[in-house]
């Protein structure tokens, strides 16, 4: 299974107390929103086209073109301060992600989309914080 964890950890003095509950809400939404938007590039990324996702053009005929099915089960989770976006256990995900010691035996070499998906996150990551600490700043400062 392909899975992607974000999760924010929080302690001290400033965390304990009404600030921290203030705190901990502004980031939990940071997480959420994280999860969201990794949400909605997997789906863009798995969008089957005309043809077919995994079938090449000349392969997909009427009747076997993608379903969608692998793009329909991809879910994310967010819960408090941590977040999860999973492929639900698809038997073929590793397989499609690259990950798999199939992908060693064949040709093919997975389109990585979680891993993309992951690093484009990590890169977003900051600026997303960044402003829902403000929001929390400008709450706690009233």
């Amino acid at each position: 299974m392909v899975t992607l964890r974000v999760g924010i950890e929080t302690k001290g003095p400033l965390f304990t107390g009404q600030p921290g509950e203030v705190i901990e809400r502004h980031l939990a939404n940071a997480v959420r929103q994280l999860v969201e938007l990794g949400e909605q590039r997997l789906d863009l990324m798995l969008r089957p086209r005309p043809a077919g996702v995994y079938l090449s053009v000349s392969e997909a005929g009427k009747n076997q073109a993608s379903t969608g099915n692998y793009r329909r089960n991809v879910h994310g989770v967010a819960s408090h301060l941590h977040g999860r976006i999973t492929d639900g256990g698809v038997i073929y995900g590793p397989w499609l992600e690259g990950v798999s010691s199939r992908n060693v035996t064949t040709r093919f070499r997975g389109y990585s989309s979680f891993r993309r998906v992951g690093q484009s996150l990590q890169e977003d990551a900051h600026d997303v914080a960044e402003r829902h600490i403000e929001r929390a700043v400008k709450e706690l400062n009233g």
